[in-house]
């Protein structure tokens, strides 16, 4: 019998302590999600909105800066609409880059209309930051553009950043404010599948000082962090843990994830590291076998989340009802074996 909420039990990781089950992403056998998303800021693939919920159209739109999207046809998301970048010269960024003008909206209405759906004793409320520096420079200029004026022009890249966290540090603090929540949520992709885009020295220079920037008000009214960095990306973990992350995802298998845990132990919590073969003739047992694998490898001694599904999500509903009974093993299987793990030790 659980006697942690799945809220706790998930906050728990972030403090780096010992929880009582293995967290999940997933929905909690007999208990629903740990956290529930809310707040001013709606991110996806580097569009941010003052404005609650989902929003992100298809088709071509701007964001709040001006940079321009698109969702076309087979994409599933927007991206930074190619050949149509709005600053060719980051030299220059004073002349195109405006700060947006302040929305005005309720937010104590906002903010209790949302919450007023969450059940708060059982459920962690998580808000978005809004800012993804590296992938806004990127929405910007486009890669090539961006990674030419990291290295040749540092300081530039960091006034338009700090120019940009100056708008942004009044919207967090709204947040913080009206939302009071458990966990703010940050993302920036500065990582492909095989290697960071830019070198540790880059990060350092350019990036961390924003993201110190941005979350040091969150970290001093102890609300936890959970960063969001793609891809092998396991170069920047110390640099993380400095800003205040508790928790980073998706942490993919590019990563040495068996080696991060070991250097750093619960100072960051890692989410995911999934990477078996699951097909849909496996045997209930093949499928518990790779989950009670899944989290000797990484769960032992705290500072992991679950991150296990089989199959598409992006298939839509006859995809998940497909692996539906699969993914009904490894959600059971996680908590079953995840609370023997931990029992006696919370």
């Amino acid at each position: 019998m659980a006697t942690l909420t799945p809220k706790e039990n998930y906050l728990r990781v972030g403090r780096a302590e010992i929880p009582e089950w293995v967290p999940t992403f997933m929905p909690y056998k007999d208990h629903g999600m740990a956290t529930a998303s809310a707040g001013p800021f709606n991110i996806t693939s580097g569009q941010a909105e003052m404005i609650s919920g989902w929003t992100q159209p298809h088709g071509d739109w701007k964001d709040l800066w001006g940079a321009n999207y698109t969702w076309e046809e087979g994409m599933q998301a927007g991206l930074p609409k190619p050949n149509a970048f709005i600053l060719d010269d980051i030299s220059n960024w004073e002349k195109v880059i405006k700060h947006p003008p302040v929305p005005q909206h309720d937010w104590a209405a906002m903010a209790k209309e949302e919450l007023d759906k969450i059940d708060r004793s059982q459920i962690a409320v998580s808000c978005e930051l809004g800012f993804q520096p590296f992938q806004q420079l990127v929405a910007f200029m486009g890669f090539e553009n961006t990674l030419i004026a990291l290295y040749e022009e540092p300081d530039k890249c960091s006034e338009l950043l700090n120019y940009m966290a100056d708008w942004y540090i009044p919207r967090i603090r709204t947040t913080l404010d009206y939302w009071k929540p458990d966990l703010m949520s940050m993302g920036d992709d500065t990582a492909a599948a095989a290697n960071p885009f830019f070198s540790l020295d880059i990060y350092r220079r350019v990036f961390k000082p924003i993201y110190v920037r941005v979350t040091r008000e969150v970290k001093e009214r102890g609300v936890l962090i959970n960063f969001h960095n793609c891809g092998r990306s396991e170069d920047f973990v110390g640099e993380m843990i400095d800003f205040g992350a508790g928790y980073w995802n998706p942490c993919q298998d590019a990563n040495d994830l068996v080696a991060v845990q070991k250097k750093y132990g619960n100072k960051i919590a890692i989410t995911g590291g999934w990477n078996y073969p699951v097909k849909l003739t496996d045997s209930e047992e093949t499928v518990r076998g790779y989950v009670r694998d899944y989290l000797d490898k990484y769960a032992k001694n705290g500072g992991f989340i679950a991150m296990a599904f089989a199959g598409d999500f992006m298939g839509g509903p006859e995809g998940m009802a497909k692996w539906g009974p699969i993914n009904g093993w490894i959600g059971d299987e996680i908590y079953e074996y995840g609370t023997a793990i931990y029992k006696g030790r919370f």
